[in-house]
């Protein structure tokens, strides 16, 4: 039987997404028709869309959202319910959801109610709290498309759910819906043939990046408390960089991964992980915290999963200052937009006036690691890929040619000698660097606590500015390298400080950095947020947050 066509099937895929979104939900076509501002963060609460206590709920935080349904000021209904309506507008606004799961979730939050009321006792730490998800996660019986017309209609089986989303609902989530992603997760903005491209909610002119774009809109536009996305170059921090999020990208073995839809499935060279995203760090330390509890014991339910209970007050002794290495403007390849380097300057000072010891960190072989990660994409990427793209006729976008080019020339076959090979390499990589790291052990010093560097080049690109201009080095370097690291929001681009380089000043160090520059516009740009990410070591999350919330801290009164 042939395959439909991918216009047909993305028409049927989007008439359900339509269809399953509650009517008393919608923002009124008077507000969507009209003069939308470029920041629609603030457009459902500014047309009187929500009642007070809808306003109240979806800008709590998920812990006071959770105490409040255990002290029985909320139920589970009320709040799953704003939640519900916050999506739609979100969605409406910013084109950020693939399935809507409304129905299932108020029927859950329904019963989260009923068992707290019966027995006094919540079902687990996240009881009542909704909780969204990137669409790679499998919620039988939806589909998980991930961007792709092959399986945007197949149905999924209760054998398939994700092990993460069963862990979730026995701590007591309720998930309402699914977001948005690039074709096949593999492209750092989301858009795609089957749900469309989703906008950044601070300028709707601006991509909300991408593998988890959906998510980090949804989140930004107060549209979840609390979202979970996944990380293989950068797809959790690039969104939440230009969504004004934390993110946390965690080292392989911590969060379990059996059972997620994957654009690579196989792919080992640089394993796939999967994160928190949300407005505020406590939340991303609440998730985790919940999930790598002693009790789940993950690490008896998924056989990638090391056995390390999340630990608390890491960093000893408590109060001590950090010592933290700071990458520059560029990787040595591509330079950061002036909005980002200003964040970095503002952090390094912060830092340095709170007593911090900071130093210049080289980003040796950065690029050259990035190069590796990019084209093992390409190599393993294009034979599981492009055969199902052709499959429904869908046409290939610009980011993603490579592996169309791997493809079609063949070269995606790897013989056991050039794995091993990539392997080898990627250990080499691994020794050298953590070498590099412990070497700044020095004058009865310890080793550098943390490296700051920038989460991206922009301040969040131009709508289909990276299908040319793609680069994930800033961030793809630490999923080869496999450390923690998590983003914090610095500031927003500002056209009367951040102006454009001009070339009396400024040398582009290739033709991509040039790029990359040209894409730059201060006016354009303004009020995009700007965020930069903090790298620990190997399986140092608990460790990464700490550190993250010194930095926010000495951030604090200093810039908008």
């Amino acid at each position: 039987m042939a395959s439909r066509d991918y216009k047909d099937i993305a028409a049927d895929a989007q008439k359900r997404r339509s269809d399953a979104l509650t009517s008393s939900y919608l923002l009124s076509k008077d507000i969507l028709q009209g003069s939308l501002p470029r920041k629609v963060t603030s457009v459902p609460i500014d047309a009187g869309h929500y009642t007070r206590e809808e306003v109240e709920i979806i800008h709590s935080r998920a812990e006071d959202i959770i105490l409040k349904i255990r002290e029985r000021i909320w139920t589970s209904l009320e709040v799953t319910t704003a939640f519900c309506k916050a999506a739609t507008a979100a969605h409406q606004l910013t084109n950020c959801l693939t399935e809507s799961l409304f129905r299932e979730a108020l029927e859950r939050a329904e019963y989260l109610d009923q068992h707290l009321e019966r027995t006094g006792n919540p079902i687990g730490p996240l009881h009542g709290l909704p909780i969204s998800l990137k669409d790679c996660f499998i919620t039988p019986p939806h589909p998980a498309s991930i961007g792709m017309a092959c399986f945007a209609e197949e149905p999924t089986s209760p054998e398939q759910e994700t092990l993460l989303v069963t862990v979730l609902r026995e701590l007591g989530a309720v998930f309402y819906c699914k977001t948005n992603v690039p074709v096949a997760m593999m492209m750092m903005e989301t858009t795609n043939n089957v749900w469309g491209e989703t906008r950044n909610p601070y300028h709707t002119g601006l991509s909300a990046g991408g593998s988890s774009g959906g998510e980090a809109a949804l989140i930004a536009m107060y549209g979840s408390p609390l979202g979970v996305g996944t990380d293989i170059g950068g797809s959790i921090r690039i969104p939440s960089a230009w969504n004004n999020l934390y993110g946390l990208k965690a080292s392989s073995g911590r969060f379990p991964t059996w059972g997620i839809q994957t654009g690579i499935p196989g792919n080992d060279f640089v394993p796939a992980v999967n994160g928190p995203m949300a407005r505020e760090l406590d939340t991303v330390r609440l998730y985790c915290q919940s999930v790598l509890s002693d009790q789940v014991r993950l690490w008896e339910r998924d056989p990638k999963c090391l056995p390390i209970p999340w630990r608390m007050n890491v960093l000893q002794p408590k109060g001590r200052k950090l010592r933290v290495g700071f990458v520059g403007r560029d990787d040595g390849y591509v330079t950061c937009h002036p909005p980002v380097e200003r964040a970095l300057n503002v952090t390094r000072r912060a830092l340095e006036e709170a007593g911090h010891e900071v130093i210049d960190w080289l980003p040796t072989n950065h690029g050259e690691i990035a190069t590796a990660l990019v084209q093992s994409f390409h190599s393993l990427g294009g034979s599981s890929i492009i055969p199902l793209l052709r499959k429904t006729g869908e046409p290939i976008f610009d980011q993603m040619k490579a592996y169309e080019e791997v493809f079609d020339a063949d070269e995606n076959t790897l013989d056991p000698a050039k794995l091993c090979q990539m392997n080898i390499r990627r250990n080499q990589w691994q020794k050298a660097y953590l070498d590099r790291w412990q070497a700044t052990a020095t004058d009865g010093k310890g080793p550098l606590d943390a490296i700051i560097m920038a989460s991206t080049p922009w301040a969040a690109s131009k709508l289909g500015a990276t299908q040319r201009s793609g680069y994930v080095g800033y961030t793809g370097v630490w999923n080869l390298l496999d450390f923690s690291v998590c983003t914090f929001p610095v500031t927003f681009a500002d056209r009367d400080i951040d102006s454009a380089r001009t070339t009396d000043s400024w040398r582009p160090i290739n033709d991509l950095d040039r790029m990359i520059q040209e894409d730059y516009d201060a006016d354009f740009h303004h009020g995009a947020p700007v965020a930069l990410q903090l790298v620990g070591r190997r399986l140092e999350e608990e460790k990464v947050l700490e550190m993250v919330e010194v930095v926010a801290d000495v951030l604090k009164g200093r810039i908008g």
